[in-house]
């Protein structure tokens, strides 16, 4: 079954080469950018943006990728396509190892060297770069993106939409909520909870910006 990515840029390119490897037919991409629009990217054409998406599914398109780091767009776009019918399969790279149970088709992408412990609940649209580290009894809601990296440590949870920069470690016993749509710097080490939509940096890390 044919597939096609959302979000035609240098993420996409990657991406695209991820599911070459694993022996996934993809006919096209998709972007919001319409600039893009016509062109091909590594020999895939774009074929529109997420407007596009039922007529993609109409020509016989059954899945959608979507590796984009904006954490709204990625669940606008995913969320669209489910509503149409095509599936968003997960995407766990090969040398990443996952301990945990991932509802399937839910848009979940686990990158290279990521790993994993058991217990951990991971909600769709979830995004998982290269090199990060979960421990157990953790909840990733809706849209997380953990960057290259972080490390989580164990019985957290990471609200949805909430975003974590690269390198960043969030010290068990000391973070335990990250709330929903709130930003943590590169390099950041967290030690306290941080509020919704706030934007937290530093080491350790303090409150930038309020979420009020």
């Amino acid at each position: 079954m044919s597939a096609v990515i959302f979000g035609a840029g240098t993420y996409g390119e990657v991406y695209l080469h991820y599911l070459r490897d694993a022996g996934v037919e993809v006919v096209g991409f998709l972007d919001d950018n319409a600039s893009k629009h016509g062109i091909k990217v590594l020999g895939v054409p774009v074929l529109g943006g997420s407007d596009a998406l039922q007529k993609v599914r109409d020509a016989g398109v059954s899945k959608l990728y979507c590796p984009v780091g904006n954490n709204a767009v990625r669940l606008r776009v995913n969320r669209q396509a489910r509503a149409l019918g095509l599936v968003t399969p997960n995407f766990v790279h090969r040398s990443a190892v996952v301990d945990s149970v991932l509802a399937p088709d839910s848009g979940i992408y686990v990158f290279p060297g990521s790993v994993l412990m058991p217990f951990i609940d991971v909600r769709a649209d979830v995004m998982i770069s290269m090199g990060v580290k979960v421990a157990h009894h953790s909840t990733l809601e809706e849209g997380v993106f953990l960057s290259t990296g972080v490390a989580v440590g164990a019985s957290m949870r990471l609200c949805e939409r909430a975003y974590v920069g690269m390198s960043a470690t969030l010290v068990t016993g000391k973070c335990v909520t990250v709330g929903a749509g709130a930003m943590i710097g590169a390099g950041a080490v967290v030690v306290s909870d941080v509020p919704a939509d706030a934007v937290y940096a530093g080491v350790p890390a303090k409150m930038i910006k309020s979420g009020k």
